[in-house]
């Protein structure tokens, strides 16, 4: 596995070795989370994802590869030469030592992201996305790097005929980080609107500086029409079943899956939640000038192909990184 220190990666890990599956992983030279999972289980082997020396060796003798590992633009800055080296070349070297075991390799696992689908339109998405509904056109250097990821994976398929499954993510939040989600606040919009100049953005940002009394506080963010945002996202411990329930699942080979939770988010139905817990007050102000976040996921593929089944909606998150934050958790591996 790459990528196994990050929240995903340990959290995949975990599940794993907890069905009894062997795991080793491959780290960073000085990654200082190499202890923590290591005392889960896991077998540590220092290397580079440039190397393809280093993931030869990481991948030698193992029947499952789940290539997690990506330079991303949370854990940032990177160069788009870095994005390149790491996640382009990277996923070129794991495909080619997942060459290397033969007959041996039963599955290969490339994780994508959501990143790569233009799902910004002005008004939104009004049905369920599949994982053909929207284009991969991204530019940013993360996305655009995914896609090439993605390409890449779609030949080794086709032409080498390796098992192997591509998942998307959405958001992903584990140990605690709903909470701080910044687009949950009021201030990260009055951020984000102050230097407009333009009469939608200038509007709403008077709007926001209205309901700013100096205090943090939360937002119900809408369009600019008056309709609450809408996003799908996924616990990290979702992610971990859908690897279980798909590994060596001969249905998945050649498909690509979006992952999520099992079901939306509204804004006006998260925040009022959120400002509770956290005991904040709350207001709601209508977005004019930016493209609407308003989408959420078909998961039926998923479900079909390899009963994925997510149990963690937006409540139970929130509800669970309260009780994480305040006591700690066993269910979540925190980064």
């Amino acid at each position: 596995m790459t990528g196994v220190t990050g929240r995903i990666g340990a959290n995949v890990a975990r599940r794993l070795l907890d069905r009894g599956h062997a795991i080793r992983g491959l780290v960073w030279e000085g990654d200082r989370r190499a202890d923590k999972v290591a005392a889960l289980g896991v077998a540590v082997l220092e290397g580079n994802l440039n190397s393809s020396t280093d993931i030869s060796a990481a991948v030698r003798g193992q029947d499952a590869i789940i290539h997690l590992g990506a330079a991303f633009q949370a854990g940032g800055p990177f160069t788009p030469e870095q994005y390149f080296d790491t996640n382009v070349k990277g996923t070129f070297n794991v495909l080619e030592a997942a060459l290397g075991l033969g007959d041996r390799l039963r599955h290969l696992f490339f994780a994508s992201t959501d990143a790569t689908l233009d799902k910004y339109p002005p008004d939104g998405n009004p049905t369920p996305l599949t994982e053909t509904s929207l284009p991969q056109s991204q530019t940013g250097w993360y996305a655009f790097s995914k896609i090439l990821g993605e390409r890449l994976v779609d030949r080794y398929l086709r032409a080498e005929r390796l098992p192997v499954t591509v998942f998307r993510f959405p958001v992903v939040w584990g140990a605690g980080e709903v909470l701080d989600w910044p687009q949950f606040r009021l201030q990260h919009f009055l951020a984000r609107f102050r230097s407009r100049t333009d009469p939608d953005g200038r509007a709403t940002f008077e709007r926001l500086t209205a309901a700013d009394d100096g205090r943090e506080r939360l937002l119900i963010a809408c369009d600019g029409n008056g309709r609450p945002w809408k996003k799908h996202s996924v616990d990290v411990r979702d992610l971990a079943q859908a690897f279980e329930a798909a590994l060596g699942n001969d249905a998945t080979f050649g498909r690509t899956y979006q992952l999520a939770g099992p079901a939306p988010f509204t804004w006006d139905d998260a925040v009022p939640h959120l400002a509770e817990v956290l005991g904040l007050t709350h207001v709601r102000a209508d977005l004019a000038g930016i493209p609407p976040t308003f989408y959420e996921y078909d998961l039926s593929a998923s479900r079909r192909d390899f009963g994925f089944d997510p149990q963690f909606d937006i409540h139970a998150m929130i509800d669970e990184a309260a009780r994480y934050r305040t006591a700690g958790s066993d269910a979540i591996v925190p980064t």
